[in-house]
């Protein structure tokens, strides 16, 4: 039996090349995010110019941290939430006796103003996240109902009086 040498060619990391390739990967990371978020502003423009013509409002969220107050008469709200904190005050909206509010969130946090004296019913769905309703149960059946169904995804979801 014969024996060979075989040699090992030994590759070495030098430091520019690690801090070349971080370098890189940061600048993808970068662009990539920066890409994301153009588009998702796009589209958060796009939705709130259809609000004006729409009876059913629509807002989207993505990486910014935003807080819409609704002007007009409310009475269906879409929100979608990516990696954002919303806030949505409709404190001093004109609600209608049941105002739906759906809302979607990934990565993010949603705080819902609502005025005092006003009965909420919240129904979520989610995976590592929290659902908080701070407002009283009112007993009182002629108040204004708003519902709330929320599906997330690490992500938390608070729902308070306006005014506190």
């Amino acid at each position: 039996m014969r024996e060979e040498v075989v040699t090992v060619k030994e590759e070495k990391c030098c430091l520019f090349r690690c801090l070349f390739r971080l370098a890189v990967f940061a600048a993808t990371v970068y662009g990539a995010v920066t890409a994301a978020k153009k588009v998702m502003n796009r589209l958060s423009a796009r939705l709130e110019a259809d609000n004006e013509e729409n009876e059913k409002k629509r807002y989207f969220f993505g990486m910014v941290r935003r807080t819409v107050c609704p002007e007009m008469p409310v009475s269906d709200i879409d929100m979608t939430v990516v990696a954002a904190c919303a806030e949505l005050d409709l404190s001093e909206a004109e609600l209608s006796e049941e105002t739906f509010v759906k809302v979607r969130t990934l990565g993010g946090k949603v705080v819902i103003k609502v005025p005092a004296m006003v009965r909420v019913k919240l129904e979520g769905k989610g995976v590592v996240c929290g659902f908080s309703d701070m407002v009283p149960a009112y007993e009182d059946e002629s108040l204004p109902v708003v519902y709330v169904d929320a599906e997330s995804a690490v992500a938390c979801l608070k729902i308070v009086i306006g005014d506190e």
